[in-house]
């Protein structure tokens, strides 16, 4: 008995080893089908953030991505996700360069805390690789900052004596209340302060009193104050580099114009803390000039959602020492269904060109209320110019110098002097004679007046009633031309998608944006949008 248990117990075992044996191909297959290998199955590229702040990258937040010098990529998706949610998401189409970095702007869709996250990346490999295939790495975000940032208008000591000035912005119109203001030394010290009882969402500029001026170094500004969506008070940091030369931005007194001298400074390739100058244009939001071999553009945000806003440029560029050259018009604008904020840059190509000239004259503007009819009370237009040039043909010894003037009205009527009119009307029906017209007497010039009426036969101009003469420059598409007049009054057509410029003889400028359209068939689609400055050179 004990002899046929044991023969059945050894056929059982031999049944049971032999089932398993068959099993393990099959299970071997099962895993080599969830692990995918050979050349279609991971992507040749490095990922990161741009951040670990939370805070950072609900504005500014980029993936950088980098590919093997022999790799090939297309069509990049990268989300930053928690669980099986996604927070935030970027896309880039076409081929990303190999052996280089791409920047993808990420678009943040869900507040962000501190934990662990990871960022995916699902791309196209040309060739045989018929699937998209991801590529995943995890990340860490501390806890979230406040929602202020503080970028100084220069960072050339040169232009920052008896006060270093910094513009306030809140990062998506985040509500901050009380705050302190913090200029921070190499050695730890606190150098000079200012507490701002309220900001609000809107923008500020913060003037820190100092003793002669700066000594060239890296200098941090601390931020401390309330979010008042929470009642938390949160602190930011930023690090600027502060470095030799400057005298060209310094404080302007305000007059009648309210002018902000921005620059932006660096050279041998160090470019961190010194690529952004900022500024505000009141009524209407903030702004940054930006110049790092990854970044070339003015960044604008409205600080009204409700309203819509805009800005028109003309542009020279010249790139590779002359090997492409471009002029033109370009409009950026905020409004129903665009992101946070608009921008024009001043590289043509990307990745950008490795060395580059030019300049921007732009006018700033207030729309009114989003699709509104028009007749509404509106912000002062910020105009300015600005000119650059880079060289980032080697990275130890690329350099760039941008250096930009804004200029603003006041209720102040001292020299030099600044002044506009404007007009909006959306609808034929509220094209009426007074949302048509809008006039202001300059002084020592005579009265400026622009028209912009409905209708194909609707007159629709600009005009100088002075005995003054002058030199207009139309601008439209890529186009322009000049005429000179010796004696006034001038009398200008309002382009339909362009600027003017007009020199005048005495030394006063006028800068016009204009758009309008009239021969819509539905009177309800025609509108017109006229901005124009008048002012005194500074």
């Amino acid at each position: 008995m004990n002899s046929v248990f044991r023969r059945i117990a050894t056929a059982l075992l031999l049944v049971g080893l032999g089932v398993s044996l068959a099993a393990m191909p099959a299970a071997s297959g099962a895993a080599a089908k969830k692990k995918r290998v050979g050349p279609c199955s991971s992507l040749p590229i490095n990922i990161k953030l741009s951040s670990h702040d939370p805070t950072g990258l609900l504005e500014d937040g980029y993936a950088w991505i980098y590919v093997n010098p022999k790799g090939s990529v297309r069509s990049a998706m990268v989300r930053v996700m928690r669980g099986n949610r996604t927070y935030a998401r970027g896309r880039i189409v076409g081929k990303m360069a190999p052996g280089r970095t791409t920047l993808i702007r990420m678009h943040v869709n869900r507040r962000m805390t501190q934990g662990k996250y990871r960022v995916k990346v699902t791309a196209s490999k040309p060739g045989r690789c018929s699937r998209r295939v991801s590529k995943v790495r995890p990340w860490h975000f501390s806890t979230p900052s406040l929602g202020l940032k503080a970028i100084p208008v220069s960072t050339r000591i040169g232009d920052n004596v008896d006060v270093v000035r910094f513009a306030l912005r809140p990062v998506r119109r985040t509500k901050v209340g009380w705050t302190r203001v913090s200029l921070v030394g190499p050695g730890g010290s606190v150098i000079s302060q200012q507490v701002i009882k309220s900001i609000g969402s809107k923008q500020i500029l913060a003037e820190l009193p100092i003793q002669g001026k700066l000594k060239a170094a890296k200098y941090r500004v601390r931020l401390t104050g309330q979010d008042l969506a929470t009642g938390n008070f949160r602190t930011s940091t930023q690090s600027w580099v502060f470095g030799k030369g400057g005298g060209g931005a310094k404080p302007v007194p305000t007059t009648g114009q309210l002018t902000q001298k921005v620059a932006v400074d660096w050279t041998k390739g160090k470019w961190e803390g010194r690529q952004v100058g900022g500024f505000i244009a009141p009524g209407i939001g903030y702004g940054e000039v930006v110049c790092s071999p990854y970044q070339q553009w003015v960044r604008f945000y409205p600080s009204d959602t409700s309203r819509e806003s805009a800005m028109m440029t003309w542009t020279y560029k010249n790139w590779d020492f002359g090997k492409g050259t471009e002029k033109a018009v370009r409009e950026a604008k905020f409004a129903d269904g665009t992101g946070p904020d608009f921008r024009e840059g001043m590289n043509k190509f990307g990745p950008t060109e490795k060395h580059s000239t030019g300049t921007f004259q732009g006018i700033i503007s207030d729309r009114g209320p989003l699709d509104g009819p028009g007749g509404a009370t509106l912000a002062s237009p910020t105009t300015f110019d600005l000119d650059w040039v880079w060289d980032f043909n080697k990275s130890g010894r690329s350099y760039c110098h941008v250096k930009a003037t804004f200029r603003t009205q006041t209720d102040q009527v001292t020299d030099p002097l600044a002044r506009s009119v404007q007009i909006v009307w959306r609808g034929e029906a509220n094209a009426t004679a007074a949302n048509t017209v809008s006039d202001v007497d300059f002084p020592d010039l005579g009265n400026v007046q622009a028209i912009c009426q409905a209708g194909p036969n609707g007159y629709r101009r600009l005009i100088v009633d002075s005995a003054i003469g002058g030199t207009v420059y139309t601008r439209e598409g890529s186009d322009d031309f000049a005429v000179n007049q010796n004696t006034g009054p001038l009398v200008m057509r309002l382009p339909n998608n362009g600027m003017l410029f007009i020199q005048m003889n005495n030394g006063d400028r006028i800068l016009v944006s204009s758009r309008w359209k009239v021969n819509d068939p539905v009177a309800s689609n025609n509108w017109c949008v006229v901005s124009a400055q008048i002012y005194s050179a500074s």
